[in-house]
């Protein structure tokens, strides 16, 4: 057998069979966040569950916050032989046959979403990148530019936040907007394509600012996907446009209004959309500008808000007949508390409880922030929440050693009114604007 086989038969068997290797495995180095892997892997399922979330949070019922049972084995049968996996998988994605580096992909997606790999793959990072860039390519199959792009965002949420990380992003970001530019791009590919642009600008991007341009590219493909009524393409146009919303929400306030200005008439269209996911997408960034903007200003008022409050209320009293009841409910949960948030101020509660800890997202950008991460791990949210830097400094969260929290719960509140968050907010601000000057200081140059 070729080694190019052995490495693809490699990562199969670990992410597709569950059959646990009686091969020996190479343990990765003992380092503090690899041994807590395993444990807060097993914590994470076991706390997480429906049970644990508030259901008066529209976006707060959904299964996929569980790790069932094949993916919490996945997560301890991979273990740490991860790092193996990985690398012996690279020289698949270079075999001649499609179907194989398909499912190549495919495993590395599972792999990566539900295993922290952060901390590791030295010397190898920049290479997994790069193949999965060449699988972008208009020469390839809609099916394989899908998965490269779906794991490229996954590449930022493991790596993103490496010294190297905004020089990769500024190349994903010209190759990936030249993609969304050619012509007869499939719906699914500029749909990953949206969403992947849009996670990797927040988690490496240097400059808050860069956010701006970014919403400008996608706001016209927004506007080509509302036109054409490709309602995939419109949903991950107004998810992206969220989350880069609150990249500004928190770092200039004056520009994120403007920028929401541009793109208030859309999100009205949005809400007059057929798909009940895009209108529930449009909805909650009109929530959270409304939250953000009436911070300073209360009450705050949109300049037709009489309009969009009779178009919200219409949509959540719309007939189940017309829906379908899952639909139906869900949309009315979803304009209710858009709706308490525009009329109340109140914003929807989500309740995690991770590590023996409850987590409280209570406030819209965070609960924008947590979707996207949520669309991008599935499942393997919880693993990262509890293993992944990013994320924790993203919503705030500390968590202590097992050994710590066996014996003590505590409710661990996250949102940008506390005084840490907007500590750290400003902080971030002033290394960002630092960065910024140096690299124009060193053009000037």
């Amino acid at each position: 057998m070729s080694r190019r086989n052995t490495g693809a038969g490699l990562l199969r068997s670990a992410l597709d069979s569950r059959v646990p290797s009686s091969s020996g495995r190479r343990s990765r180095r003992d380092t503090p966040r690899s041994s807590r892997s395993l444990r807060a892997s097993q914590a994470a399922s076991r706390d997480v569950s429906d049970d644990d979330f508030d259901d008066t949070a529209s976006i707060a019922s959904d299964s996929t916050w569980l790790l069932d049972e094949d993916e919490r084995e996945l997560v301890q049968e991979v273990g740490d032989n991860w790092e193996d996996l990985l690398k012996a998988s690279l020289e698949s994605l270079n075999e001649k046959r499609a179907s194989v580096r398909e499912k190549t992909l495919e495993g590395i997606i599972r792999l990566m979403s539900h295993v922290y790999i952060g901390d590791g793959l030295e010397g190898h990072r920049v290479t997994l990148l790069e193949a999965l860039q060449r699988g972008t390519r208009s020469s390839k199959s809609a099916r394989e530019q899908q998965l490269s792009l779906q794991a490229i965002g996954l590449w930022f949420i493991n790596f993103g936040t490496g010294d190297e990380a905004e020089e990769e992003f500024e190349s994903v970001d010209r190759q990936l907007r030249k993609l969304l530019e050619e012509p007869e791009v499939d719906a699914q590919v500029q749909a990953q394509a949206v969403s992947t642009l849009a996670i990797a600008n927040f988690i490496s991007s240097a400059d808050y600012r860069d956010a701006v341009g970014l919403q400008q590219f996608i706001r016209g493909i927004l506007e080509d996907a509302l036109q054409e009524r490709q309602m995939e393409v419109a949903l991950q146009g107004f998810s992206a446009i969220g989350l880069l919303l609150t990249v500004l929400a928190n770092s200039d306030i004056t520009l994120a209004e403007h920028q929401f200005d541009e793109d208030y008439e859309l999100h009205m269209r949005g809400l007059k959309c057929d798909s009940v996911e895009v209108r529930v997408a449009a909805a909650q960034n009109i929530a959270m500008m409304h939250e953000a903007l009436s911070q300073d200003r209360k009450p705050f008022a949109f300049d037709n808000q009489y309009e969009l409050v009779g178009v919200l209320e219409m949509l959540k009293h719309e007939s189940n007949k017309r829906l379908g009841r899952r639909l139906s409910v869900k949309q009315r949960l979803a304009m209710r508390d858009v709706l308490n948030t525009i009329e109340d101020g109140q914003a929807p509660t989500l309740k995690l409880t991770l590590f023996n800890r409850t987590l409280l997202f209570d406030d819209w950008v965070c609960i924008s922030r947590l979707q996207a991460f949520r669309a991008a791990l599935g499942g393997g949210l919880p693993e990262h929440l509890a293993n992944n830097g990013l994320l924790q400094d993203v919503f705030e969260i500390e968590l202590d050693a097992p050994e710590d929290t066996a014996h003590s719960k505590r409710r661990v509140v996250v949102g940008p009114s506390s005084d840490l968050a907007k500590l750290r907010t400003l902080d971030m601000r002033r290394r960002r604007d630092e960065r910024h000057q140096a690299m124009h200081a060193e053009v000037e140059d």
